[in-house]
């Protein structure tokens, strides 16, 4: 059963590359805390986070749990050593990719190579028509032949894509039955139990993908579960996905390429709680009352961690969702997912030397071991988090998620070879690695807004991570932005976000008609049996009638295309007056998305979806107390635009509802710390968060 039992603990976990966050309440508390991640063995840090807030195992009801361990799989390419199988002529796909290219104006720019080589990709002569007619089944000599090439590849995981088997998928099931009996020990995907729906490169991609990352997901589990159930924990692992919800962890193991971006996602979800509307997966409820007295209907966040950034545009209360990702070039996923922008800007983001002679920051990263050069652990290089202790913004006093020493000696070393690189001064470097940290942000936030035909100024910034509120106000005061909002516990919010989501499913389906020729009895049928599908699912895992959200959509194009856009549609039987809704939509986004219209072209419809969610008890934050204005606790020089600022520093712990503070100032906390500039003035409200407006 996966309804929560209020008696006891829920806990978010998420595991980033550097910290591994916790949040747990009892529907009455709430605990924080954050401890140094263990790669490779991940698990070990979960088990550390669970520890530190003094929680018995045997106390928790349920673990949710975001994860990087697909993430980091994929993007350093250390994956699992996968084979594919595909149809005759189909094997150089993923090699072919879109035809479009990552760098548009560099000759000499090379393609990453795919995540399987073209040694490892066979073909077998099979065909399945558009419509799901099978005319060449599958020829089991060849199969044979396959079979014992592979036997020879020390492989870990097998991936099958034919063909239109997303019409029909039996010559799949036939190849699958035979590897499955082959490789027992393998894991094996295909395509046909992933994604229901066209487009060749984009199936076959998320199928090598899963296969890919199937194993570090399935060895990560595994350990994580055999370390919990040995100490006393007895109960559900929930693993949060890419699409903003939470997946049982078998269920999460049968979808791996599901997870790569789950702990973003949790983010962006937590972040949805915030504005006017609300997330539809209930957000943090309390949050959402807080948003609308202060009028906040849109918002930028901003996840800064220790290795990266995450970018999402939270509008009218909703992350928006897309229907494929791509967490690098060439390697596309086609599931749904939380609709962020990724780059390499986190706390231990690497400062170096272009070839040019140009400083550049990131997207190198000293991670988690060494990590940047103050925490003593070998680390040479000067980073961000280096840079800000030399600037005075961190103080080595201060210990990073309450127990990790950082070294001023170490960073002030490090920075200095940096400068003389450069043939600056120790501070100049320090901010220009600042400087072009903010910018690197700031033009991804740009791709995210002005690129769509948003405005920065109408959002406000929302940043948080470990490292999000040191850099939120001078990140917004490139983007004229006059708002920053600072959460009470900014560092954890990921981890927040898993307890403020539901689990949810996703299901899709082909069906290429015109708009005009869609037959509505045909395509209820079609929604019907998914839904019978996610119902069954969510029946399995506790998820009564009344805990249970249905809601259907539709993938929809200009007749010629190959993207769509997403369009929802009624959730009961469908109606001649859903169909003229969907026109009707199509048009607004597609002219908010690309600013033009047309109605000389026939729309398609090529997909239909539905996604089902088991309602989950949400997270209600307590308020706090109405202080006065505190005293700082201390004072030190901190530089702000090149020059040195006697500046307060101040105990978060020590604010209370009302109190205010004007900039510069230093906040401390567990979890973060939060810079305040000159000219900028913080208040807080009832439930902890600091407002932050600039005074102009």
């Amino acid at each position: 059963m996966l309804i929560n039992n209020n008696n006891k603990w829920r806990v978010g976990i998420d595991t980033g590359g550097t910290f591994t966050d916790i949040v747990a309440t009892d529907g009455k508390k709430i605990k924080i805390g954050k401890v140094a991640s263990t790669p490779p063995d991940f698990e070990t840090g979960v088990l550390h986070s669970i520890k530190d807030v003094s929680i018995e195992l045997d106390e928790i009801s349920t673990i949710n749990h975001g994860t990087t361990a697909t993430t980091n799989a994929t993007i350093t390419k250390t994956g699992a050593k996968v084979a594919l199988i595909t149809t005759k002529g189909f094997r150089d796909v993923l090699e072919l990719r879109r035809h479009n290219r990552g760098e548009g104006y560099d000759i000499l720019w090379d393609p990453p190579e795919p995540l399987v080589p073209r040694k490892l990709r066979f073909e077998i002569d099979e065909r399945t028509d558009f419509s799901g007619k099978i005319l060449k089944p599958v020829n089991k000599k060849d199969l044979k032949s396959i079979v014992e090439i592979l036997q020879q590849k020390e492989l870990d995981a097998l991936a099958i894509c034919f063909l239109h088997s997303y019409m029909n998928p039996k010559n799949e099931m036939v190849v699958k039955d035979f590897l499955v009996s082959s490789f027992p020990s393998l894991y094996i995907s295909a395509s046909s139990d992933l994604i229901k729906e066209p487009q060749e490169f984009e199936r076959t991609s998320t199928t090598v993908v899963n296969s890919y990352v199937g194993p570090i997901l399935n060895g990560y589990v595994t350990r994580l579960r055999e370390s919990l159930t040995s100490q006393g924990y007895k109960e559900e692992l929930l693993i949060m996905h890419s699409g903003g919800g939470l997946l049982p962890a078998d269920t999460a193991l049968a979808f791996p390429a599901r997870t790569v971006t789950s702990g973003p996602a949790a983010g962006a979800m937590a972040v949805e709680g915030f504005t006017v509307s609300g997330a539809p997966s209930g957000g943090v409820m309390a949050i959402e009352r807080l948003a609308q007295n202060q009028g906040i209907d849109n918002i930028i966040s901003l996840d800064m961690g220790g290795t990266s950034a995450d970018i999402a545009v939270v509008r009218d209360g909703k992350a928006r969702l897309i229907n494929e990702y791509n967490p690098e070039f060439g390697v596309t996923i086609r599931f749904p997912a939380v609709d962020l922008l990724t780059i390499g800007a986190g706390g231990g983001s690497i400062a170096w030397i272009d070839g040019a002679g140009a400083p550049q920051v990131g997207p190198q990263s000293a991670g988690a071991r060494p990590g940047p050069a103050c925490y003593g652990e070998g680390g040479e290089d000067a980073t961000v988090t280096d840079a800000n202790l030399v600037l005075g913004r961190l103080d080595e006093n201060n210990p990073l998620a309450g127990d990790l020493t950082i070294n001023f000696d170490l960073a002030m070393k490090a920075v200095e070879n940096f400068a003389k690189k450069l043939n600056l001064s120790s501070e100049d470097a320090a901010t220009g690695v600042i400087e072009i940290a903010n910018s690197n942000m700031a033009r991804a936030v740009r791709v995210m807004t002005v690129e769509r035909g948003l405005d920065p100024r109408d959002f406000v910034l929302l940043p948080f991570g470990g490292a999000g509120s040191m850099h939120g106000c001078e990140l917004a005061d490139e983007l004229s932005i006059n708002k920053v909002l600072v959460p009470r516990n900014p560092g954890v919010l990921s981890a927040l976000g898993t307890l403020t989501v539901d689990v949810v499913h996703d299901r899709a389906a082909s069906y290429i008609h015109l708009l005009t020729d869609v037959d509505i009895n045909d395509l209820d049928n079609i929604f019907n049996k998914m839904e019978d599908e996610v119902i069954t699912q969510l029946e399995l895992e506790g998820f009564q009638e009344e805990k249970r959200v249905i809601e259907r959509s539709l993938d929809v194009r200009y007749l010629g295309q190959v993207k769509t856009l997403n369009i929802p549609i009624g959730n009961k039987k469908i109606q001649d007056k859903d169909i003229k809704e969907v026109d009707e939509q199509f048009f607004k986004a597609y002219e908010e998305n690309y600013r033009y219209i047309t109605d000389k072209i026939p729309l398609e419809v090529a997909v239909a979806r539905v996604r089902a969610r088991g309602i989950q008890d949400k997270l209600n934050l307590p308020e706090i107390d109405v202080k006065e204005n505190p005293n700082p606790k201390s004072s030190r020089e901190v530089v702000f635009d090149r020059k040195k600022h006697n500046t307060p520093v101040y105990d978060r712990e020590d604010f209370g509802a009302g109190s205010s503070l004007e900039g510069p100032a230093i906040i401390d906390q567990l979890d973060c710390t939060t810079v305040i500039p000159p000219v900028w003035k913080a208040n807080v409200d009832s439930f902890g968060n600091l407002l932050i407006n600039k005074e102009v």
